[in-house]
């Protein structure tokens, strides 16, 4: 169940399988026995390419121009310009001009 907006820019890549999740339920037990859950909006700036099987979770910002490897778990913003992979995601490093 997604409650919140998910906002995609301009000449953005998405490949297959790309999983966005905005809602999610709190770590404590008592609090999930009462239904309770939250949500954030998910931004995907400009020019962004993400890889496939991607997992985007609720609250994260992905800057213009990056890149997220196939199968990655994004958990955290990530900057502008680079490329970002893993479980979690983290930067591998900058995209700079030729």
């Amino acid at each position: 169940m997604d409650d919140y907006k998910i906002d995609i820019g301009s000449d953005v890549l998405i490949a297959p399988n790309v999983t966005m999740v905005t809602t999610g339920h709190p770590v404590h037990n008592e609090m999930r026995q009462y239904g309770e859950m939250f949500s954030f909006p998910i931004k995907i700036c400009n020019k962004v390419w993400i890889g496939a099987n991607v997992v985007i979770m609720p609250g994260v910002t992905i800057g213009k121009n990056s890149v997220i490897g196939a199968g990655s778990i994004v958990t955290k913003d990530i900057p502008e310009n680079v490329i970002a992979y893993g479980n979690p995601c983290k930067v591998a490093r900058e995209i700079t001009e030729r």
